[in-house]
């Protein structure tokens, strides 16, 4: 092959390889400029989508006060909160939301009093929730010694800072209130399928929170006294027909321990707000835990985002 041939097959390959480096960086800066744009595009779905899950929280406020203000002495499940709201139009998108009452759950925080001391009453409806549930009634102990204020470990399936000291990674009893009803999962004993047991039938609120009858589903009364059977709490959600009981203490008294009359009532303060909306492919879903005061004031006392 002659120099002349040599240099022109050189001049091609060249001609070809620089031909693909700018085919490569173009089609680069193309993949960049898409993944930008889809960037771009989702952060501003998810501002406008935090912008309608803030109006949908207002909105539920608005509810929530007009209901105080229709039915101060009761909340019940007929009631104009507890309707679900059908997708809505939106800009771009729909909203949907639901409101639930957090205080028709048992509260895990009433496991113990304000002091941090054990609340016997509370454990013993809890060990009764869990066996309804099919679960290990002694986990009720594993719950308390992670809320309790001491150090000391009181049952022999709890668990305080020796017991996590050994999980990977090690970790601490809280010895506090709880945050998120999953935080059981981190409680000695407790796992992902007992969880999902419990989770439709518990909540955290502050300690003391009254639980309301007239939202208790029949799993919830019946964890209420050993004198309540299943049969006898689905009689119960059938006497309220989804209204609310006319006698409360006429009504359960007989049926549980006089002390645990106390502690029940048909007026709520917390409700669950989840809210979803959906812009086009992006979809974001908001939990608000929902306070209403005696004026009918509402405010968010927790929020999450996605996930609960």
């Amino acid at each position: 092959m002659s120099p002349r041939n040599r240099q022109g097959g050189v001049a091609v390959l060249t001609a070809i390889l620089v031909v693909a480096i700018g085919t490569i960086i173009a089609v680069n800066l193309m993949w960049q400029a898409t993944l930008d744009l889809r960037r771009t595009e989702s952060a501003l779905a998810a501002d406008q989508g935090l912008m309608y899950l803030e109006g949908a929280e207002a909105w539920a406020a608005d509810i929530l006060r007009q209901d105080l203000v229709d039915s101060p002495q009761s909340d019940y499940l007929s009631e104009a909160w507890a309707t679900k709201l059908p997708p809505l139009p939106v800009d771009g998108g729909a909203i949907t939301g639901q409101l639930e009452d957090l205080q028709g759950r048992f509260n895990l925080n009433n496991l113990v009093r304000a002091d941090g001391t054990e609340n016997d009453l509370a454990r013993k409806q809890f060990e009764r929730l869990l066996l309804l549930l099919e679960v290990d009634p002694a986990l009720a102990g594993a719950v308390v010694d992670w809320l309790d204020a001491d150090t000391e470990l009181r049952f022999p399936t709890g668990g305080e800072d020796v017991t996590y000291a050994g999980a990977d990674p090690p970790y601490r009893a809280a010895n506090s209130m709880i945050t998120s009803a999953s935080e059981l999962m981190a409680i000695n004993g407790f796992t992902k399928e007992i969880y999902s047991k419990l989770a439709p039938y518990v909540t955290v609120l502050p300690i003391g929170t009254k639980l309301n009858v007239n939202t208790a589903s029949a799993v919830v009364l019946a964890s209420l006294s050993d004198d309540i059977d299943p049969g006898t709490a689905e009689g119960l959600v059938k006497q309220r027909n989804d209204g609310p009981f006319v006698d409360i203490d006429g009504t359960f008294e007989g049926l549980v321990d006089p002390q645990v009359l106390k502690e029940i009532d048909g007026v709520s303060q917390h409700f669950l707000l989840t809210a979803m909306v959906s812009l086009g492919t992006n979809q974001l879903t908001m939990r608000s835990v929902l306070q209403r005061d005696a004026s009918g004031l509402t405010r968010s006392l927790f929020r999450s985002l996605g996930v609960e």
